[in-house]
């Protein structure tokens, strides 16, 4: 049971929910950054503050003005929408099906309430066990689904059922003939969000020439300043172990903006996994950590694990150890954080 549960969470990996805005980081592949935060405007006062205070982002201020704003007017379903999305940033991923839930319960006329419940039930997928995620799955289909009836141009919703019906094994639903299909009607509303979703086909299907030539298709369409395109070729890279072209693409990032720190920190992070040029890796997490992350970037509470882990590999075993308990201060329910600090400390034990 346990190999199964394993053989199907890495089949489930591949249409994690696209989280542009993760504030924990969360490993998704290229798609983490290419679905960008689409708020509906609002005319209530209360509502406008809360979509600048998570621009700005000032998560935990908004969250405490929309859950007043709730308890003040429990049918306000943008507040709840919101509340659903905060919690999915946070990966509380029970809170952010319950406030999605509320949100279309009141208002189910709404795309990108669908689309955020599917996302969430995906990310309770991943965190499930196998019955379970596929429970989870089926659902985040469904909704996807209903977002799509609800707005034929919602583009997001779209492509990530393109890729959910590629990815996703038959049982929850997963249909490649569709996938290609909705890929080709996607091309045709939007060339941008159609390259990605050949890109992901291409990928998933072994064809890496044409995901690679797809998704610098992307890079020449895409005109935002976020650069999702640039990094989604970053992080093409990184899977394919083409570590110095997934370089390149970053500092390209970070000659176009200075503040991209999250190109900052996977530079880092690939000179650590490479046990390639620790000290500009250091230099990296250093510099990460002397400015608030952005909501789409890796919190500070990564950048300390990850300066821990190149202390580590650097024998500086103290600093180690307190970069990672820095870590865990931050992220106290984080297993991970607490393996490497024990690991690091079995080590200082044997030094001395």
């Amino acid at each position: 049971m346990k190999s199964h549960k394993i053989r199907l969470l890495k089949r489930l990996s591949c249409f994690e929910p696209l989280i542009a805005v993760s504030l924990l980081g969360v490993a998704l592949g290229w798609l983490a950054l290419i679905a960008p935060c689409s708020a509906r405007e609002s005319d209530g006062s209360t509502i406008q503050k809360a979509h600048e205070l998570l621009e700005k982002g000032s998560i935990a201020e908004a969250e405490s003005l929309l859950t007043q704003t709730v308890a003040a007017n429990p049918q306000d379903h943008e507040a709840y929408y919101l509340l659903s999305k905060i919690s999915l940033y946070g990966q509380d991923h029970k809170r952010a099906i319950k406030y999605a839930e509320k949100a279309i319960k009141i208002n189910d006329s709404i795309s990108d309430y669908h689309l955020w419940l599917a996302r969430a039930y995906l990310a309770k997928a991943m965190e499930s066990n196998v019955i379970n995620a596929f429970r989870y799955a089926r659902k985040g289909k469904g909704q996807y689904e209903k977002a799509v009836e609800l707005d034929s141009s919602n583009v997001e919703a779209l492509f990530e059922l393109c890729m959910y019906l590629e990815a996703a094994p038959g049982l929850a639903g997963g249909d490649k003939d569709k996938s290609i299909k909705l890929a080709s009607l996607i091309q045709k509303q939007d060339s941008l969000y159609g390259a990605y979703a050949w890109a992901g086909i291409w990928e998933h299907e072994g064809e890496v020439a044409k995901a690679e030539s797809a998704l610098s298709e992307a890079v020449r369409l895409d005109t935002s300043s976020s650069y999702y395109a640039r990094y989604a070729l970053g992080y093409f890279y990184e899977r394919q172990e083409r570590f110095d072209d997934a370089i390149k693409v970053f500092r390209e990032i970070l000659e176009l903006d200075p503040d991209a720190m999250a190109a900052l920190f996977q530079i880092g992070k690939i000179y650590l996994l490479t046990n390639k040029n620790l000290e500009e890796a250091a230099a990296c997490f250093k510099r990460y950590l002397e400015i608030r992350p952005p909501p789409n970037a890796p919190s500070w509470a990564a950048a300390h694990w990850r300066l821990g882990m190149v202390y580590d590999l650097q024998g500086k075993l103290e600093l180690a150890a307190e970069e990672v308990g820095k870590a865990i201060e931050l992220d106290p329910e984080n297993e991970q954080f607490r393996r490497t600090l024990r690991d690091i400390r079995k080590k200082l034990d044997a030094h001395n």
